[in-house]
């Protein structure tokens, strides 16, 4: 009974959160990458069975570690989630049941995993170490200001990529000056994308935590030192987004026109010619957002773009990604709506 009460709530998780909108696109993308790389065509290349399963039980795996990481955290904050009146269908539970309900995601995980690399076994590792340490007294990073952002940047942003990286096989031929460039650029770029991301997600649940008493960063640092800080960081990550598709474009030259698309249509959505009009507050909140974009939708819509012209099969794929993931088209129908809002004339109105 209490699985049943819990699992339609884990189910609208999934199709809602981070998860499923923002972490399964991109790694999908970096799984594309790796196609692009090793010159992969799935029927004559992957066997069916692997691609189908082989595919599956890995996003099993990684889906079930952050569905364990969900559920352990919640088991975690019981108390806090009902200082700040926090709905935890855990703490309606017994005991015994709250932590059946929070092992077997973590053991369903384990056992789908297939240890195709050791390094990508060991980052597995790092993957639930890090869930536990970041909710979990004694240690409870998430409690500890600048820990508990790099802490969450690690688990959500960069190690779900560099596990698919090795998985993959990127790196098993791939050890050239362009990959030692393109792997920098990627580490920075990934890391400021998570630690943005999580300081957004902070300011947004600054008055609940510091009603239960938990020192993330922005609780100890303020709001506003907050904002200010992930808007002097941006320009970096912007940096390190050029720098990382440098390398892959050099690799693959057509790639560097997603980049290109990417700017002109952030600039027209933006209306870039009135930003040095905006009042300064205006333009703190503008800019917060958009990167995302381009890593969660851009980066492997592309990939399998460029994958589709050594082989109409991946077209198929191109067709089943948008329709999974359909924020990217969403977003792009929304940006071009923008767009042509920004271009009317007065007698248009």
């Amino acid at each position: 009974m209490s699985i049943i009460i819990v699992a339609p709530r884990m189910l609208k998780i999934f199709r809602t959160n981070i998860w499923w909108n923002v972490v399964v696109p991109q790694v999908l993308g970096w799984i594309y990458f790796c196609w692009l790389c090793n010159g992969i065509n799935i029927f004559q290349d992957i066997y069916p069975s692997f691609f189908i399963f082989g595919i599956g039980a890995f996003f099993i795996s990684l889906i079930s570690i952050s569905a364990f990481g969900y559920l352990f955290n919640d088991w975690c904050d019981a108390k806090s989630d009902l200082v700040v009146g926090k709905k935890n269908l855990l703490s309606t539970l017994n005991p015994a049941w709250q932590f059946v309900i929070v092992i077997i995601p973590l053991l369903i995980g384990c056992f789908f995993w297939l240890p195709t690399s050791k390094i990508a076994t060991v980052l597995f590792a790092l993957q639930i170490i890090s869930l536990i340490i970041y909710s979990a007294p004694p240690f409870r990073l998430k409690n500890r200001g600048l820990l508990g952002v790099l802490s969450d940047a690690f688990y959500g942003h960069i190690n779900p990529v560099f596990i698919t990286l090795f998985a993959f096989n990127f790196f098993d031929n791939n050890f050239s000056v362009n990959a030692i460039l393109f792997l920098v650029a990627l580490t920075m770029a990934v890391s400021l994308k998570g630690i943005r991301n999580i300081l957004l997600h902070q300011l947004d649940d600054r008055k609940k935590d510091r009603k239960a008493g938990i020192q993330t960063f922005v609780v100890k640092n303020g709001a506003l030192f907050t904002l200010n800080f992930i808007n002097n960081l941006i320009p970096f990550e912007l940096f390190f987004t050029f720098a990382l598709v440098v390398p892959i474009s050099i690799f693959s030259p057509p790639f560097f026109l997603s980049f290109l698309f990417f700017v002109l249509l952030t600039y027209l959505k933006f209306s870039g010619w009135k930003l040095s009009y905006l009042p300064k507050r205006q333009l703190r909140f503008k800019f917060l957002y958009f990167l995302n974009d381009y890593y969660e939708g851009w980066i492997p819509v592309f990939f399998l773009i460029l994958l589709s012209t050594r082989s109409p099969v991946f077209l198929i794929l191109l067709l089943l990604h948008l329709v999974f993931f359909p924020a990217f088209w969403n977003k792009l129908s929304n940006a071009i709506k923008t767009i042509k809002q920004n271009f009317k004339t007065e007698d248009e109105y």
